[in-house]
């Protein structure tokens, strides 16, 4: 309040010395030696003496409007300032500014727009004064803004999670396995003893449709440090975290991660310097390809306050340097509390700046070929007046979780649930989840896999099953159709394929996969290979497999293989065992070129000689129509 009323006087008083100073000037520099050694009441009377003396004299009356406004007397500035700018409405433009803030305060937004317009109207042009009419327009939008979305509520139902989540403490910052089985959330305990709070994991199992009660997470994970902020990996092999204060950390606060192997978790390990630096990067979110991370951070070189950055995890293990979302997302303000939906279409994130209803809102904003769309505001009453943040959304995008207080919780921030109205939805995504293990002895395997959009290629989802149990987990967004692939040392890889075309992600899956050790007469049915209709010409969706098939053989080199190629029975014979020569040679062609010696491959046409089922309908017929390989030399 002393520095900003300080700066008040002085510019007043500067903009008076060009002229002599008359009584009233020596009675105001008067009043401002008052306040600079700590005598308000003596300050306030004297400008009051001004101002009553001298009623044209409208520095008084603006700093009596500074004053009453650093004390919170709203009323009474509001009366001082609209006294200047009635009896001229040019002579102080900050005034307007001021009222604005005023009228704003009391929720009487017609007012303040009419001040910041009024601003706007009397403030020359030029370059010089344009930085000022940016913030002020910007201002003069969110209030517009403010009014629309006051008229036009979106639904809005938060139902608290109840006493097995939520506790007197502070609730927050809550992340969800694809599979919608375990609740993770950061837990702020209270200050003990002048200590300051600390923060620690709880997760809460699903059973039913039951939230069990919230335990501290066991483990590495709740150290001696303060840590928070977490996300977990859809498939729940992951945890991605906030570590502050810890021995050899990069900044005040770092990004690490760790493993779940079987029920434990590995020591946690700093994901370094190409991720966090000297300044405070926490929040992280994971998108559903196990690749890309979310996180904000204030380090400098960004748009404002704090922005939110994106890195991503590399085939050798090592993420790449972390990049600025860009001006779209990021603004002079602060950006908080990132969530990419499992689509990997939709990021929902938290801004005091992108126009809201006050403090922080939550918005969201579209991903489509690696640019995001203008951010929406989710709408008015989930945003409100307070800070909003920390809001996930259920893998089917019919719900969403956010920490908040509302008349009914627990103690501080509680975790609450809503259903999420139709254009804030992303789209749905369902899930794959069973088991990998060797076809032989059914034991677990350690395999990667990866899940491609068959049109386009791109990997929407990738990780590692459990190698202590096998388990396996993967998201797929509906509406598309897509090649899974597993691999691993001393394996055939083995391939799927999912269409969800048509479904609406309500059905989840469940498949247990087999994959087999590299011996000689094992074989392996391509399911990602595809050509054209009675056509040896392969169709763009067959690369992703065969480059998958181009990897094994590369990091195999002595293995040979024979390529066959199998037909239904629609057709004469002959025609068949053409057809199916021709295929089986197409993709003996495709691996030459990616670099396979021709000697370590034999192509072999079968026709409809060796089906795998009886041809009695087309869903027969599709399974004997096929590409195989056989290893015959190892």
């Amino acid at each position: 309040m002393l520095s900003r009323l300080c700066l008040v006087f002085s510019m007043i008083l500067l903009s008076l010395a060009c002229f002599s100073q008359s009584k009233a000037d020596k009675d105001f520099e008067k009043a401002r030696t008052f306040f600079i050694e700590g005598k308000d009441d003596k300050a306030e009377e004297l400008l009051h003496k001004i101002a009553d003396k001298y009623p044209d004299y409208y520095p008084a009356y603006l700093a009596l409007g500074e004053m009453y406004f650093a004390k919170g007397n709203f009323d009474a500035a509001k009366r001082e300032l609209i006294y200047v700018v009635q009896s001229d409405e040019r002579y102080d433009l900050n005034a307007y500014r001021k009222l604005a803030d005023i009228y704003e305060r009391e929720k009487n937004l017609d007012s303040a727009l009419l001040c910041l317009e009024s601003y706007l109207r009397f403030l020359p042009s030029g370059e010089r004064n344009q930085k000022k009419r940016d913030e002020v327009s910007h201002k003069a939008d969110c209030i517009r803004f403010r009014k629309q979305a006051l008229l036009n509520p979106v639904e809005f139902n938060p139902q608290n999670m109840g006493a097995n989540v939520n506790s007197e403490n502070d609730e927050y910052l809550a992340t969800m396995t694809a599979d919608q089985s375990a609740l993770l959330f950061t837990r702020q305990t209270p200050v003990v003893s002048g200590k300051r709070p600390e923060e620690g994991f709880f997760i809460s199992y699903k059973s039913g449709e039951q939230w069990q009660k919230a335990e501290m997470l066991p483990g590495v994970l709740n150290s001696g440090y303060n840590e928070g902020a977490a996300c977990l990996s859809p498939d729940g092999r992951y945890i991605y975290f906030t570590r502050c204060g810890a021995e050899k950390g990069w900044g005040s606060c770092d990004i690490y991660r760790s493993e779940k192997k079987g029920s434990y978790w590995s020591e946690p390990e700093n994901l370094g310097s190409n991720v966090n630096s000297p300044a405070w990067d926490a929040q992280p979110t994971i998108a559903s390809d196990g690749r890309t991370l979310f996180f904000v951070s204030n380090r400098s070189g960004g748009f404002g306050e704090s922005d939110i950055y994106y890195t991503y995890l590399k085939d050798d293990g090592t993420w790449t340097k972390a990049k600025n979302c860009g001006a779209v997302i990021n603004t002079p303000g602060k950006e908080m509390s990132p969530f990419i939906h499992p689509s990997n279409q939709m990021l929902y994130f938290s801004s005091d700046y992108h126009c809201g209803m006050g403090g922080l809102d939550i918005f969201f904003s579209e991903l489509e070929s690696g640019k995001f769309s203008t951010p929406t505001n989710i709408g008015y009453p989930i945003n409100t007046e307070a800070d909003e943040s920390s809001l996930i959304v259920s893998p089917q995008g019919d719900y969403a979780i956010y920490a908040s207080k509302q008349n009914d919780c627990r103690g501080g921030l509680d975790l609450y649930r809503f259903e999420l109205y139709e254009q804030a939805r992303p789209i749905a995504v369902t899930y794959v989840k069973g088991l990998i293990v060797d076809s032989q002895t059914r034991k677990p395997v350690n395999a990667k896999f990866e899940i491609r959009n068959l049109e386009n290629g791109r990997i929407v989802s990738s990780g590692i099953s459990d190698k202590v149990n096998g388990e396996y987990l993967v998201c797929l967004p509906v509406g598309a159709d897509y090649a899974f692939s597993a691999t691993a040392e001393g394996y055939l890889f083995h391939s799927e394929n999912f269409t969800l075309s048509n479904v609406d992600g309500s059905k989840s899956y469940h498949k247990d996969i087999e994959i087999e050790r590299i011996n000689i007469g094992t074989g392996l049915v391509l399911n990602n290979i595809f050509f054209e209709s009675n056509s040896s010409h392969l169709l763009k969706e067959s690369f992703a497999e065969l480059n998958t098939l181009v990897k094994l053989l590369s990091e195999n080199p002595n293995l040979r293989v024979e390529i066959g190629g199998h037909t239904d029975d629609v057709g004469n014979s002959e025609y068949n065992m053409t057809l199916s020569q021709q295929r089986a040679d197409a993709v003996k062609s495709y691996l030459v070129e990616k670099g396979i010696a021709p000697q370590r491959l034999q192509s072999k046409g079968y026709g409809f000689s060796k089906p795998v089922v009886e041809n009695k309908d087309e869903e027969s017929r599709a399974k004997n129509r096929r590409t195989e390989i056989t290893i015959i030399g190892k």
